[in-house]
């Protein structure tokens, strides 16, 4: 099913990359996250983790305009949440709904990619999914900046040193896109 998905998801975005005569923009992407772990104890009440401070992220960013205020945004980024690395690909519809001003809202699948052996956890699911929904503000044609929000749908991992199970991860982040 999640293969099925992803499929679905590159093609389309193939389809929209190569049959429209609008502008297809590379950038970079790079920011702050802070992340909240929902999950429970071993006695089955909520538990988890919160960012201390936060965390950084970064990655690349593609985006195709298919309309007038419509485009479709993919980002391959990496971050990380309480020691674990996190390689996440959300695919957004964009709306410029005013002026400068655009929401952003769509699916992303999250992967762990770390090794068990050296890490206190045990992961339940490397592949997750989550829903982001944000609103990034144009700056130039250069420059964006962006505010997003991702639910966690997936229960990925265990946490045996804090002994907090079935970890969803949400995020709520800040950065900024350069684009070529």
């Amino acid at each position: 099913m999640k293969g099925l998905f992803l499929g679905i998801i590159l093609s389309f975005s193939s389809i929209v990359c190569l049959s429209q005569s609008y502008p297809l923009k590379f950038g970079i992407k790079a920011g702050w996250n802070y992340s909240n772990i929902n999950a429970i104890d071993e006695k089955g009440e909520p538990s988890g983790y919160l960012s201390n401070g936060g965390e950084l992220y970064g990655g690349i960013s593609l985006e195709k305009q298919f309309s007038v205020k419509s485009f479709i945004q993919a980002n391959l980024l990496i971050s990380y949440t309480d020691s674990v690395t996190f390689l996440e690909l959300p695919v957004y519809y964009k709306y410029n709904f005013y002026k400068r001003f655009s929401l952003l809202a769509g699916p992303k699948l999250n992967y762990i990619p770390d090794d068990e052996i050296s890490q206190p956890y045990s992961f339940n699911r490397r592949l997750g999914i989550s829903g982001d929904v944000g609103v990034d503000y144009k700056i130039s044609n250069h420059f964006t900046v962006e505010g997003t929000f991702s639910k966690g749908f997936t229960k990925q991992y265990d946490d045996l040193v804090l002994t907090y199970y079935d970890a969803k991860r949400d995020v709520y982040r800040i950065g900024v896109t350069y684009y070529f």
